[in-house]
């Protein structure tokens, strides 16, 4: 006669540790991006692939970085529906930041904001140590740009809010 003994399902440890996780740290981190286009409510995804994660920051030199939110529509790289707010940090403070969206499957036209520091605020930047992790907000209006030769048209604008709870990969 054998006996059975009960083991805890991988589900069951998943859910304990992803608890356990909530508990100790207060939050579990969760790559979020979500906001709105011209009122429109929108959620977006950030990637992982082979070629690191569509979230990312590099260090040029001590305190000096350089970060990358880039988020899609769908659960796949594809450029039509996505958002990209680019930004350098120096210690701390954030010194120049670029906002797209991409509204057609081609990285022209789109709209920009070229000055999108006005409309960045940042509320956790943690590039250092274990887990990396940004939470901020952006909103402004994107001018649209036809092609990467001409200047925008500040007379054809989309309105942009994007709030996100990231964990960027480092990339060196």
């Amino acid at each position: 006669m054998s006996k059975q003994v009960s083991l805890p399902s991988a589900r069951t440890g998943f859910v304990a540790l992803l608890g356990s996780l909530v508990l100790t740290t207060g939050t579990a981190f969760a790559d979020e991006v979500s906001g709105s286009l011209d009122g429109e409510a929108r959620q977006w995804h950030v990637l992982q692939g082979e070629d690191g994660k569509t979230v990312n920051f590099s260090e040029l030199s001590p305190g000096f970085h350089t970060v990358t939110v880039q988020a899609h529509r769908n659960t796949r790289y594809e450029v039509e529906g996505s958002v990209s707010i680019t930004f350098t940090l120096m210690d701390g403070e954030i010194i120049d930041a670029e906002a797209m969206y991409f509204p057609e499957a081609r990285m022209t036209p789109h709209f920009t904001d070229e000055n999108a520091q006005d409309g960045l605020v940042l509320e956790t930047v943690n590039l250092d140590g274990g887990t990396a992790r940004l939470v901020g907000r952006y909103e402004g209006e994107l001018a649209y740009r036809a092609s990467m030769f001409r200047e925008p048209d500040e007379s054809n604008t989309v309105s942009l809010v994007v709030e996100f709870d990231v964990t960027p990969s480092r990339e060196d």
